[in-house]
């Protein structure tokens, strides 16, 4: 049985909010994890597109060094979230505002897991269509986190993970 709300909703599983066999815990709602989000692009975001940027590697644009820019943004981007979701739990951005990724047991995911939830942003690798594929992916992610009961993302629940306040 799982330890994190939604993560196990069959026969036994506890009611909303509640873990089973622990105290009460709640769920991230978008709100929250959309103020951690900021916060990441603030810390590692516009340093690593300056960096960027003095190196001639802008993201963004069609041309051969918007996409290299914009590739090597993406496998950063993607790194971070994987690093630091799965050995901590949580980005700068999320222990800033005491959120963290769990998996079904209550520990911070696998590297695995990790990188299955973080996966649609190496979507920016592909040519063009990337960054329009990523578009729609956080447009997906914010939707099912808004409307799911336990404020899971389509991400979350691909992987088998919860965002816990």
């Amino acid at each position: 049985m799982s330890d994190v709300p939604g993560m196990d909703e069959g026969p036994g599983s506890a009611p909303m909010g509640q873990p089973v066999g622990g105290p009460q815990t709640a769920t991230a709602g978008l709100g929250a994890r959309f103020g951690a989000r900021v916060l990441d692009v603030l810390i590692v975001g516009i340093p690593s597109a300056i960096v960027l940027g003095i190196a001639g590697l802008g993201a963004g644009g069609f041309g051969l060094r918007g996409w290299i820019g914009g590739a090597i943004f993406s496998i950063l981007w993607f790194g971070y979230y994987v690093y630091f979701e799965s050995t901590t739990g949580a980005t700068l951005g999320k222990k800033l505002l005491n959120i963290r990724v769990v998996a079904a047991d209550g520990n911070p995911p696998s590297t695995e897991a990790a990188a299955k939830r973080n996966i649609w942003m190496l979507f920016g690798l592909v040519p063009i269509l990337g960054g329009l594929a990523q578009l729609v992916a956080v447009i997906v992610i914010a939707v099912t986190i808004s409307s799911d009961q336990y404020n899971r993302g389509k991400h979350d629940e691909f992987a088998g993970t919860g965002v816990m306040a």
